[in-house]
């Protein structure tokens, strides 16, 4: 069930993958600074062990049991590892469900490989967040990642804080998705899961995906009173319910 999978520059992918008897398969992309083995993940795991659907989670470069520090990763490494599990790992049609960071990789997946991805589904989707990041640094700031090649800022539960480094920033330039309406190429059904407190992902983002995408079909989901994180109960109940309409479609 859990194994590694080795990549060309010698570091390695933890991922676990269970097989289903449905034709499409769920892939799960965690958020910044999160796992494979948080809360969400594994109430996706019960939800397709329980529905015989296959299941797909790993770890990004710099997360969990992958190799790496968090340091060393870009949205385009993570993506790198996206598509390694998909062509690699991960069989038959997917329906992929990104949180937050992983919302944006989600997206970026389903445009590169929209022969396997048949539908996408974003918690709190973060695309194109390290635009309203850096927007948010000070000019002190701002100069500090250049000069250090890293800042941190206090997230109320580590004593360092969130590490950001310039090369995140840079790298981020070249998979920006929603400069424009009608300009991210995805076809495929878009269900967006979105809580109205966000205070790290504005709600707003949401609509900027809807804008921006190709597909007719973008459903929103906006929860009155949930925050960014979407792993309690009820909110995991509309993940549920949301998947259920897909797989039957």
């Amino acid at each position: 069930m859990d194994d590694f999978l080795d990549l060309k520059d010698g570091k390695r992918l933890s991922f676990r993958h269970v097989s289903g008897k449905k034709t499409v398969e769920i892939l799960f992309m965690h958020g910044t600074l999160s796992d494979k083995n948080a809360s969400k993940s594994l109430f996706l795991q019960e939800f397709c062990e329980k529905n015989n659907v296959g299941y797909t989670a790993f770890d990004f470069i710099g997360h969990g049991e992958s190799s790496g520090k968090y340091t060393d990763g870009t949205i385009g490494i993570w993506l790198d590892n996206a598509l390694n599990i998909i062509d690699r790992v991960a069989t038959g049609n997917l329906i992929l469900v990104g949180s937050s960071m992983g919302g944006w990789i989600s997206l970026l997946a389903a445009k590169a490989r929209p022969e396997r991805v048949k539908a996408m589904v974003g918690l709190a989707a973060a695309a194109d967040f390290t635009v309203d990041v850096w927007n948010s640094f000070s000019d002190s700031q701002k100069r500090n990642i250049h000069s250090k090649g890293v800042i941190y800022t206090p997230n109320g539960w580590t004593e360092e804080g969130d590490p950001w480094t310039l090369q995140l920033f840079e790298d981020a330039e070249k998979y920006l998705l929603l400069k424009k309406e009608k300009t991210l190429d995805i076809q495929c059904p878009i269900t967006l899961i979105h809580g109205a407190k966000d205070d790290c992902v504005p709600v707003e983002t949401a609509f900027k995906i809807m804008r921006s995408a190709k597909s007719d079909k973008v459903k929103i989901v906006i929860l009155k009173n949930s925050w960014h994180r979407l792993s309690e109960p009820d909110e995991l109940k509309v993940l549920e319910n949301e998947l259920l309409m897909l797989l039957t479609d």
